[in-house]
C-alpha cells in the first residue's frame, strides 16, 4: 500500500476509515473494502512489441544524454516565414550556448575525436562524464586548438579502460589523430591524477587480436597468446610489466611454437615498440612459465 496517502482520500463510506491506493492503483481502505476497482491508467495509448515500434511511437522526446553541454534539453523551433519566428529562433540558437562557448567547443571536440577512433556508445557516454568533471573542476584551462585534441584523446583512452571497452593504446589513439603521443600521455596523466578516478591497466590480451590480424596469423596462435598471458596474470606477473610488450612477447613465442614463426623485427613493428622490448618480456614468458623452446 502506499502508506503516503492514508487519509489523503477522504473516508470508506461503508466503514468510516480512511482510504488509500494500492500498488496496483484500487482505491481501498484500512479494512480491506475496495471502493474503485477500476483505475486510471497513466501510460501511453499505444502498444509497442520491439524497441523499434517504441522509439516510432513515443511522443515524449529524446532521453537525456551526457554527449552535449545541456544534456540534449533545448528547445528546436521549427522554420517558418514569419520574420518573427526567425528571429526567436535566432535568439533560442543564441541563447543555448550563450556563456557556453567553451563547453560546446569541448563537446564537439569530443564527439568529433570519439567519431573518427570509432570507440562504442557507453565509451562516448563514460568520456562525456568525464568531460564534465573535467570542466567542472577547471582542470582544462585554457585549452584549444591542438591540445584540446590531445585533452579528448586522453578523456577516451580513459574512457575505454573504465567502461571496459575495446583495446586502445594512448599511442594507438595519437597515432589515428595525428596527435604527440608523450602530449596525450602528459594529458592522461594530469587528468586521472586530478579527477583522482580509478582506471584499470590494459588488458595485454585486448591487444593480442590486432597484433595477430596485422601480422597475419592463424586463430590458433592468438588462442595460445592469449592463454600465456592469462598464465602470467594468474601468477601475478602482468603488474608493473608494459601491456604492448607482453602482448608481443605471447604472439612471437605462440607463433615459433606453432611453426608460423615471425621474427622479431616484424612483431616490433606492428605493436609500435622495440626488439629489445619483446626480448626481455619473451625472457619473462620462458623463464616463469618454464617453457622449453627450440629455435
Amino acid at each position: 500500500m502506499n502508506v503516503g496517502e492514508v487519509g489523503a482520500l477522504g473516508q470508506c463510506p461503508v466503514c468510516g476509515a480512511p482510504l488509500m491506493r494500492s500498488p496496483e492503483g484500487y482505491l481501498v481502505c484500512s479494512h480491506g473494502h475496495v471502493i474503485d476497482d477500476q483505475p486510471l491508467d497513466s501510460g501511453p495509448e499505444w502498444r509497442a512489441f520491439n524497441a523499434e515500434e517504441h522509439i516510432t511511437r513515443s511522443r515524449v522526446g529524446a532521453p537525456l544524454t551526457e554527449r552535449f553541454h545541456d544534456r540534449g534539453v533545448y528547445t528546436v523551433m521549427q522554420p517558418t516565414r514569419d520574420p518573427r519566428f526567425r528571429k526567436l529562433a535566432a535568439l533560442q540558437a543564441r541563447l543555448r550556448v550563450e556563456k557556453h562557448e567553451s563547453e560546446v567547443e569541448a563537446f564537439q571536440e569530443l564527439n568529433e575525436v570519439a567519431g573518427i577512433l570509432g570507440v562504442p556508445s557507453h565509451v562516448i557516454d563514460t568520456a562525456a562524464v568525464l568531460l564534465r568533471k573535467a570542466l567542472s573542476k577547471k582542470v582544462m584551462r585554457r585549452v584549444g586548438g591542438k591540445r584540446l585534441r590531445e585533452w579528448m584523446a586522453a578523456i577516451i583512452v580513459a574512457a575505454a579502460r573504465i567502461a571496459g571497452g575495446p583495446s586502445l593504446s594512448i599511442r594507438e589513439a595519437a597515432e589515428r589523430l595525428g596527435l604527440d603521443a608523450a602530449r596525450v600521455a602528459r594529458a592522461y596523466r594530469e587528468l586521472v591524477m586530478s579527477l583522482g578516478v580509478h582506471v584499470k591497466p590494459p588488458d595485454p590480451a585486448q591487444t593480442v587480436p590486432k597484433l595477430t590480424e596485422k601480422l597475419g596469423l592463424n586463430p590458433a596462435v592468438e588462442i595460445l597468446a592469449a592463454r600465456l598471458l592469462n598464465a602470467l596474470r594468474q601468477r601475478g606477473l602482468t603488474q608493473g610489466k608494459p601491456p604492448l610488450g607482453l602482448a608481443a612477447a605471447a604472439v612471437y613465442l605462440s607463433s615459433i611454437l606453432l611453426d608460423q614463426k615471425r621474427n622479431q623485427m616484424d612483431i616490433a613493428k606492428a605493436a609500435g615498440i622495440t626488439d629489445a622490448t619483446i626480448r626481455n618480456r619473451y625472457k619473462d614468458i620462458v623463464n616463469n612459465l618454464f617453457i622449453e623452446v627450440d629455435l
